[in-house]
């Protein structure tokens, strides 16, 4: 077994704990490690003491009530929210933006468990309908400390989500100015989850399946195969990867690791970096023009976007604060 390999096994042992299916929890396993490495979380210090220190410290477990909590917040919002990519006119189909805004929601309640189970400091957060601009600022309304009353706190946060295996915290548009710290949140949420989810709440069994039988889609024989098939919901594994605080860098670019990549379609490729990226911004780095001198090539942030065009505040995983000391900072600010 080599050391890619015995990682992971580590990794997967963490899930199975709390997981039916050993497969899955070998997938996270994978997603987490790829996402860490990427991010260039495991550079500087030894898996063992990322694993320990970073993952577990800053690790929880959302239950199936958190899922629950996370679809009504996201229902509640998804209608107002207007079905397109914020800063793009793509089109989304209304569902997608529910499980999209669902998945922002359980990155926000994983802050709050984190904070409460390493801190006992109890949060409260913003579920207001209203315009996409008044949700810009922060995430978290008010917080309690033990012992004291709840009040605002003294930091915008703004909480940000991605995939387990996501390497980068990307904040997009006008919320650059808006917000003080970001936090990152990389989900574990399973392609099944959802089915598994319904299965778990009885929907399928108690009126989807009913249904299906009248209608004469489903007999007696299939409906307990698809029973069968769809998994048992499992608890959705988050691992607040870290924080930046955007008054401690200096802006525009903090940080830049580029390189020139490709044959016949030569192009920058932004592997790491800190600060608020565009195309003209980047252009102007002397890491860039000493790649491009003439300005003539595309330039992409590895792997999320292809070419870059608006702005966007960007920080791969590895430049964020983490760990006791990290976040005792943090909180010593709020």
């Amino acid at each position: 077994m080599n050391i890619q390999e015995s990682q992971e096994r580590e990794l997967t042992n963490f899930f199975i704990q709390r997981m039916s299916d050993g497969k899955s929890a070998r997938t996270l396993a994978v997603q987490i490690l790829k996402g860490a490495k990427g991010g260039l979380e495991i550079n500087d210090i030894s898996f063992e003491k990322w694993c320990e220190d970073r993952f577990k410290y800053q690790f929880v477990w959302l239950d199936k009530d958190d899922y629950s909590k996370a679809l009504v917040r996201a229902l509640w919002l998804a209608p107002v929210f207007a079905g397109t990519d914020f800063g793009s006119s793509r089109q989304r189909d209304m569902a997608q933006v529910w499980t999209d805004t669902a998945r922002g929601f359980l990155g926000e309640i994983a802050v709050s468990r984190f904070l409460y189970k390493n801190f006992r400091i109890e949060t409260a957060l913003d579920t207001r309908r209203g315009k996409l601009t008044e949700f810009l600022p922060t995430d978290i309304v008010r917080i309690k400390f033990p012992n004291d009353d709840w009040r605002k706190p003294n930091l915008r946060i703004s909480i940000k989500t991605t995939k387990f295996n996501g390497r980068w915290l990307d904040v997009p548009g006008a919320q650059i100015e808006h917000s003080d710290v970001f936090i990152l949140v990389k989900i574990g949420v399973l392609r099944h989850h959802f089915l598994a989810f319904l299965k778990a709440i009885s929907f399928l069994k108690d009126k989807l399946f009913p249904k299906a039988k009248n209608l004469g889609e489903l007999s007696n024989d299939m409906a307990k195969e698809l029973w069968n098939e769809i998994p048992y919901f499992d608890p959705v594994p988050a691992y607040v990867a870290g924080y930046i605080n955007k008054k401690e860098l200096h802006l525009p670019i903090h940080q830049l690791i580029c390189r020139k990549k490709g044959r016949s379609k030569k192009r920058i490729t932004v592997t790491q970096g800190i600060g608020i990226f565009s195309r003209e911004i980047l252009r102007n780095h002397p890491h860039v023009k000493k790649l491009d001198p003439d300005g003539k090539l595309s330039i992409e942030i590895e792997p999320i976007i292809k070419s870059i065009t608006t702005l966007h505040f960007l920080a791969h995983s590895g430049g964020l604060s983490w760990g006791e000391k990290g976040w005792q900072k943090l909180i010593e600010s709020l």
